[in-house]
């Protein structure tokens, strides 16, 4: 047989196909002549590939036929599927295969005349058979693969600076925008740069001072108005539930009221006027300064949002894309040690147009063709001149795509079955390149996994894939830039489906992928209808929209429709649904590896799920009504990634180390009086990742534990070792954790509940030397730690609940005389340490940054003496601890909290935020470390249990954050209107406090709380609120004694969003000429005002969107939806909440 062409898509296919045609299995299956017959069709077809896909974009008789032949090819490869399965489940007989001969040659008959049509065409449309070569593909060695950049790393952005530091600069503006949020658009051409330069400037350090909230949002296509407004919600970490969109606006304002914050569009390209009307509502309610940035492409767009300042993108100059193509393609060699290719380089660059997406995918490609010949073919190349058409793919991208391996190019189309700005995981998008069977290639001595990992590197380290800049994940995200999907849908066609909402478009027979975004109750059943039609179908994947009752339902007659007439699935996701039970149907799916029931309600699995022999993929994560797993389930033979993570699985089934193909499995249970169960981890040598074991407490003899073999384990990163909380002491337990030995790979370890009086031989030993994180949680017998200091790479130690721990002593540093201790730990916590009275601290610790001590009530000494890369030290809830604070000169974040005689001899000037509370008095001079640190920027004292009221003079006038409470003097030690940065005040249970200063309240204060200050509110008419503009939101805490209505006339701003009371419990009237003027005013909050009698009989005003009444007895009986009185009046209000219930819903 011919050695196939390494880059055309379709070679790889062909490749597969013909060496499983040559195998035993299916040689008997067929005359000898027939499968010969088939092999040389398409090994003569496969001489075409590379001709016609190069031809197919300026011919579109090309292009048909090679759509025709990717639809042929995949009928081929699901027949052998089809086959294959039969034969495994059979037996691989001869007697078996002789009754199906006659119908399956009839269909390879079949395949075989269409295919010998296809090549029969190749004269009349031009296509000339090559030689096969490796010419014209890149050869990606992943030996020599370098780490891919960040797309915020600076050093890789070339000819922004100014377009930076004119955004910044904007941004840093405390301007008011009058009623509405302050606008600034980045326009430009797709690949311009305009979401990196707002990634660059989101997280430029300036930035993340100024803005209390901040918030990326990637706008799609498709998008309606309740859907951003829900992923907008989301990013400001807030919940989204419910369809309405008033709802949802007026929780969106409530975030937003009072707040500064910062808002990234990202890739905008509605312009519908009315749309952006409506949700831009909430944004106007934010603090002055308040800003929104927006990408788009378009420049109507920018006007649309009503933009004060537009930035024009322009292309980059030629210097500046130089500079960009020597960083991505010469990779830190010298470029005047080549100067043929500098030379060729030059050429190619001017070619890319000023674009950056186009010049840096093309430079991390020649990167890997680092050769004169391949740099001239790709200058030389056709492709420049290819006429666009009417997909607008950019020609660089198409060069990059058109030079990847066959296998690469498949993995790549693929993911055109994601929308634009889809966010998806690295292993997440490895198990769907697998079921698809895009990873099975011949003579590779490696597993699908691991080349899946270089698959996918290789596509990110060309820029196909970007790391997502969403700040609600911690794992790594990754999305694909708009022309690299429009790239990947414009080579997948009609093969791979998107369907999003209600948007139906028409559905091919070709189509094998679809994708469904967005589904609700009313549109999802009306559009899986027209999806049964579509017999050949490979991967459906459900994402539902909606709660509750509006949720897609995937009802057991839907369930019966897909798994009978849809027989030929491979991937089948229901993640989100409204899914209670699994149809046993399911097993008619003979040909699925991949099933996804992510947050869905079943409470079982059928039986008939263990039928299914080619499943490699089971993900049951956060599934919390699931209690078991089929009996049978060991028969997965297949079975690689079982995911059962947020499952409330008992105990595992029977017989599962014969799934010793197993290399994700999230969850172990050892059920009750199942001990000797955690010996079918035995055989499970390939697991991957993370593992949970989980109801150790079970495992009685130390032998069933030596069994699991966890040493042998060594691609386990990550374990988890959990006891039951409940308290039971049985005596083996030491000796079962010491039989449970990880191996020495392991980078992450945590031990719960664990009931033994030591820690097992292996943490005491130096055995797990590449441990980056160590967590010890309710460890309550152990009275002495593991020598963790002689650790070379733990970066994370967390320790809580250890009751039995006394004194922490040179054990934990080690023994060791060379080594500095905890070299490389980063961050060190201790909670709850009851019985810890004293540490013993040596030098070490050169690179910690986080020092934590919390309740640990009876330590008394010591702190380390000196620690130099120290940046937040908290110390709270231990009285009798007695000392100083370590020398620190680079610490920003310092709490003290209930720790009276702690002593702070010097702080540098670099400390930003001081927060003191509960303390009866201090070691050191207060008014001294806040004379000395000029530059901090939160301070919060409360000095209510000081002996003696301490001597301050405030003068940090860099300040944005000040909380005093318990001041004992009638005046405050500082002069409010100086403090010209300030914009959260508060002051508590100050009751001598009289007045404010004179010149008033800060002129940029956007919330002000005060409580339980009687006097202080007394004087309220002489605060000068009024005149504050700048203030949005005021809380008020005081009884009210001598006062029964509130709040005068003129005496709140205008400009005021919020106002909350609280505690005022003789407060009997609210005064309607106080509220009048408030035109701004969203949200009421009254909370515990039991002699509140009504709200003001001439209404609120009518701006409010937001009502919450709580434990407030006569309101609640009055305004209550239903039976109350007075109901009628208040219920136009959007948003009703009486006792934390909605009224409105």
């Amino acid at each position: 047989m011919a050695e196939l062409i390494a880059g055309a898509f379709l070679s790889s296919v062909f490749q597969v196909t013909i060496q499983r045609l040559a195998s035993r299995d299916f040689r008997g299956c067929f005359r000898k002549g027939l499968v010969e017959e088939l092999e040389i069709t398409l090994n003569s077809i496969n001489q075409l590939l590379d001709d016609a896909e190069t031809k197919q974009y300026q011919n579109t008789y090309v292009k048909n036929w090679l759509h025709k032949l990717k639809h042929e090819v995949y009928e081929v490869e699901q027949l052998l599927d089809i086959i294959a399965t039969n034969a495994q489940r059979k037996g691989k007989t001869q007697h078996f295969l002789s009754g199906f001969t006659n119908r399956f040659e009839s269909r390879i008959k079949d395949l075989l005349d269409t295919l010998k049509l296809l090549a029969h065409q190749k004269d009349v449309l031009g296509l000339n058979q090559r030689a096969c070569t490796s010419e014209g593909a890149v050869r990606l060695k992943s030996s020599k693969r370098l780490p891919t950049a960040s797309l915020v790393d600076e050093s890789c952005i070339y000819g922004r600076d100014d377009d930076k530091n004119k955004i910044i600069n904007y941004l840093l503006l405390d301007n008011d925008g009058g009623n509405h949020v302050s606008v600034i658009s980045i326009v430009g051409l797709g690949g311009m740069g305009k979401t990196t330069l707002a990634r660059l400037v989101y997280n430029d350090h300036k930035i993340e001072k100024q803005f209390e909230l901040k918030a990326w949002v990637h706008v799609s296509e498709s998008f309606d108005v309740v859907g951003l407004t829900k992923t907008i919600l989301r990013s400001f970490h807030s919940s989204s539930d419910g369809e309405d969109l008033d709802p949802l606006k007026c929780q969106l304002q409530q975030i937003l009221t009072g707040k500064k914050f910062l808002l990234v569009l990202d890739d905008i390209w509605n312009g519908n006027e009315e749309f952006w009307e409506q949700l831009l509502l909430p944004f106007n309610h934010g603090s002055s300064g308040s800003k929104i940035i927006v990408t788009t492409r378009d420049k109507h767009v920018a006007l649309v949002m009503k933009s004060e300042q537009q930035l024009h993108l322009k292309q980059l100059e030629e210097k500046d894309c130089w500079s960009l193509f020597v960083k991505h393609a010469f990779q830190g060699k010298n470029v005047f040690e080549y100067p043929n290719l500098e030379s060729i380089g030059k050429k190619i660059v001017e070619k890319c147009g000023g674009l950056p997406l186009a010049v840096k995918t093309l430079g991390n490609l020649l990167q890997r063709k680092f050769s004169q010949g391949e740099w001239s073919n790709i200058l030389e190349t056709d492709m420049w001149h290819l006429s666009k058409g009417d997909d607008e793919i950019n020609p660089v991208l198409r060069l990059s795509y058109h030079n990847l391996p066959s296998n690469l190019k498949r993995c790549f189309a693929y993911c055109s079955i994601f929308p634009k700005g889809y966010e998806f995981e690295k292993d997440e998008l490895i198990k769907l390149w697998m079921a698809e069977g895009l990873l099975k290639c011949c003579k590779r001595d490696k597993s699908e996994e691991e080349l899946g990992n270089e698959f996918f590197d290789d596509l990110e380290s060309i820029s196909f894939f970007q790391q997502s800049i969403n700040p609600l994940y911690s794992r790594t995200i990754l999305v694909m830039h708009d022309l690299v999907n429009d790239l990947a849908k414009s080579e997948s066609r009609e093969f791979c489906l998107q369907i999003e909402g209600d948007r139906l478009q028409d559905i091919s027979e070709r189509t094998r992928h679809i994708w469904c975004g967005s589904l609700d109750l009313k549109d999802g059943a009306r559009i899986l209808r027209h999806i049964y039609k579509i017999k050949g179908l490979r991967g459906l994947l459900v994402e539902a929209q909606g709660y509750y009752d509006e949720c897609l339902k995937i009802s057991n007659n839907v369930q019966h429709e897909i798994f009978s007439k849809l027989k030929y699935l491979r991937m089948l996701s229901f993640c989100d649904c409204d899914l209670t039970e699994l149809s046993d149907e399911i097993c008619n799916l003979k040909l699925l590896r991949y099933l996804d029931l992510t947050r869905t309600e079943i409470k079982r699995l059928p039986d008939s799920i263990c039928k299914l022999y080619n499943l490699q993929t089971l993900i049951l994560e956060e599934c919390s009504e699931l209690t078991k797993l089929p009996s049978y389930f060991y028969k997965l033979a297949n079975l690689r990634h079982l995911n059962l993570k947020g499952t409330d699985i008992k105990k595992m089934p029977k017989q599962i180390r014969k799934l010793n193909d197993l290399q994700t499995l999230t969850d172990f249970v050892v059920g009750v009086q199942s001990g000797s169960d955690i010996k079918e981890l035995d055989n499970l040598n390939h697991l991957r990742g993370k593992l949970c074991i989980s109801g150790l407490e079970n495992v009685i003899d130390p032998a069933d534990a030596a069994e699991v073999n966890l040493k042998d384990k060594k691609h386990l990163e990550e374990l988890s070792m959990e006891y039951s909380i409940i308290f039971n002491y049985i005596g083996r337990e030491v000796d079962v954790l010491d039989a449970l030995q990880p191996n020495s790979n392991l980078k992450r370890l945590t031990i719960t509940y664990y009931n033994g009086s030591s820690f097992p031989n292996w943490l005491m030993g130096f055995l797990l030397p590449n441990l980056v994180s160590l967590k010890l949680h309710q460890c309550r017998l152990c009275s002495m730690l593991p020598p963790l200091g002689q650790l070379p790479y733990l970066k994370e130690l967390s320790i809580s609940y250890c009751y039995g721990i006394e004194i922490i002593g040179k054990e934990f540093y080690g023994n060791s005389s060379t080594i500095i201790p905890f070299r490389s730990l980063e961050v060190l916590e201790f909670a709850w340490m009851n019985n810890w009275e004293e540490w013993f601290c040596i030098e070490g610790f050169p690179l910690l940054k986080k020092l934590s001590i919390r309740y640990c009530h009876r330590l008394k000494r010591a702190l380390p003496r000196h620690l130099p890369s120290l940046q937040k030290l908290e110390i709270s809830d231990c009285k009798k601890l007695e000392a100083s604070i370590p020398k620190a000169d680079n610490i920003e974040e310092l709490y003290l909290d209930e720790c009276d005689s702690i002593l702070v001899n010097e702080l540098p000037s670099s400390l930003k935020t001081f927060v003191l509370r509960r303390n009866w008095y201090t070691e050191f001079s207060l008014e001294e470390i806040l004379f000395n640190n000029i530059f901090l920027e939160m301070l919060v004292l409360d000095v209510s249990r000081f002996i003696e009221c301490p001597s301050l003079d405030l003068r940090c006038y860099s300040l944005r954050t000040l909380s005093l409470s318990g001041w004992h003097s009638s005046s405050l030690p500082f002069t409010p209107h100086l403090f010209t940065n300030l914009h959260y005040l508060e002051l508590s249970d100050c009751p001598q406090l009289e007045s404010f200063p004179r010149g008033g309240l800060p002129s940029n204060l956007s919330k002000l709380v005060i409580q339980n200050c009687p006097k202080l509110i007394g004087s309220r008419e002489d605060w000068g609120l009024f005149q504050l503009n700048s203030l949005k939101s005021f809380r008020v805490v005081d009884d009210f004694k001598n006062v029964e209505s509130f709040p005068e006339e003129s005496l709140l701003p205008p400009t005021l969003h919020t106002l909350c009371l609280y505690n005022c419990s003789k407060l009997r009237i609210m005064n309607y000429k106080g509220l009048l003027h408030l035109k701004s005013l969203q949200s009421l909050n009254i909370l515990s005002c039991p002699c509140l009698e009504s709200l003001p009989e001439e209404g609120l005003p009518i701006s409010l969107s937001t009502l919450a009444i709580n434990r407030c007895s006569l309101l609640k009986e009055k305004y209550q939806k239903k039976e109350g009185e007075r109901w009628h009046t208040i219920r136009h209000i959007p948003s009703i909440k009486i006792d934390y219930i909605e009224q409105q819903g």
